[in-house]
């Protein structure tokens, strides 16, 4: 369950930018991230972070285990899209998604992942469920104290 949690922060830290035509930044500070209309999540981002290929590999490889390949990365206007895939436990998974800007620091993500096998701390293997995830995301303003922080 650890591992699935961990997919999906790590998911939500790649949609935590905001897109442009040219290559998106998220900037530092405070931000608040909702996954699904659930229950709001803040991350502190000490330094504004530019989401290109380099960033997403550094995001994937927080997945123990996972060997993952950008296979595409699109900005356009103010979209951006990409497509992946992660070797997870010697199962192959797919991820495909995109980022939205609505406003200034606020964005709407949209990601699906296929497939992926995950070891559960009892030893077992479970399959990954199909996953569609929609996520949307605000700057707050600075950190503050107590924010849990995110390096990347």
């Amino acid at each position: 369950m650890l591992k699935f949690a961990t997919l999906a922060v790590v998911l939500c830290a790649m949609s935590a930018t905001t897109a442009w035509a040219e290559p998106p930044v998220r900037h530092a500070g405070e931000w608040e991230t909702t996954i699904d209309n659930g229950k709001p999540i803040r991350f502190c981002y000490p330094t504004d972070a530019t989401l290109d290929q380099n960033y997403v590999m550094q995001s994937m490889s927080k997945i123990p285990g996972a060997s993952c390949t950008v296979n595409s990365l699109s900005t356009a206007g103010s979209v951006t899209s990409y497509s992946m895939q992660c070797m997870i436990g010697g199962s192959q998974m797919t991820s495909s998604g995109t980022i939205t800007v609505t406003g200034p620091d606020s964005y709407t993500g949209k990601v699906h992942s296929h497939g992926g096998i995950m070891k559960m701390p009892n030893g077992q293997a479970t399959a990954m469920p199909d996953m569609d995830m929609v996520t949307t995301s605000r700057r707050l303003g600075p950190c503050q104290p107590g924010d849990r922080q995110v390096t990347h």
